[in-house]
């Protein structure tokens, strides 16, 4: 099959979860702001079928401050720390997403509340989506202003130290055991992939991979040729067949907090 041209590139390691869920963003973006684009996986590379820069994307994502939201549509309260956020991506003509992965509906004393998603709620203590959200894009900012137009495809590459994070990048990533203690404990901050923590955010919200029974692992798959958004998240979870490949994730510790850790990849059709 002839592949579409396309100048909107950006590389990828499929073993690093965070940059899978990362370029899942990118074409969630791509579909709300450019009717008909499509997303692929390719040698190392994920691709837009549009003609322009990746800063079309990223601009709109980060020039506003989204909106946390202290009730769900259905009139339930939801605390700060998982708080919803809308994001304004355009004004005219509307367009906006609402991310909540990290949160669900559940009951306590037979009432619904709203609780954490495991293990999409990675942080804890002070911290709140928020919060962390406007750390990230701060940073993503700064770096967006010094990086050459043909820096950013490697986007996932730039990394910054930052003492709050949602925790889908494992780029940087530390382990207390080997280090002796816990640096999210002490506030100390760790080298973040703020584009790849950002884009991931939105990416989950609609590519969910497939979950283990307990919720410490997934398999994701990305595929090889052109799809829009509705129809890759299918694609995405490993489910369906195809030319694709797919991996399986896992949950790690960071002391009080969880986060994501590198991949495999999965051989045959196996789906456990």
């Amino acid at each position: 099959m002839s592949l579409p041209q396309s100048t909107l590139r950006v590389a990828v390691d499929l073993s690093n979860p965070g940059q899978f869920f990362a370029c899942c963003g990118l074409l969630e973006l791509a579909h709300r702001l450019w009717a008909g684009a499509e997303g692929w996986f390719e040698s190392g590379t994920f691709f837009v079928s549009r003609s322009g820069a990746i800063s079309e994307l990223l601009t709109p994502l980060l020039e506003n401050d989204p909106l946390p939201l202290s009730n769900l549509s259905n009139g339930l309260p939801v605390k700060p720390i998982i708080a919803p956020l809308r994001l304004l991506l355009r004004e005219q003509p509307a367009a906006s997403i609402v991310i909540d992965a990290w949160l669900r509906v559940g009951t306590n004393a037979g009432q619904p509340v709203v609780m954490g998603n495991p293990p999409w709620n990675f942080w804890s203590g002070q911290q709140t989506s928020s919060g962390i959200w406007k750390l990230l894009a701060a940073a993503a900012r700064k770096q967006l202003g010094k990086v050459q137009p043909d820096e950013l495809e490697n986007l996932f590459e730039f990394r910054v130290l930052l003492s709050g994070r949602f925790g889908f990048d494992p780029g940087g990533a530390w382990n207390a055991r080997d280090v002796g203690f816990s640096p999210n404990a002490q506030g100390m901050e760790v080298a973040t992939s703020p584009f790849v923590e950002l884009l991931a955010a939105v990416g989950v919200q609609r590519f969910r991979p497939c979950m283990a029974r307990d919720r410490q692992s997934f398999n994701y798959a990305a595929w090889r040729f052109p799809l829009e958004a509705d129809v890759a998240a299918s694609f995405a979870s490993g489910i369906l067949g195809g030319d694709i490949e797919r991996y399986r994730g896992r949950v790690v510790s960071r002391g009080q907090y969880a986060a994501l850790g590198r991949s495999t990849p999965l051989l045959g059709d196996s789906n456990e």
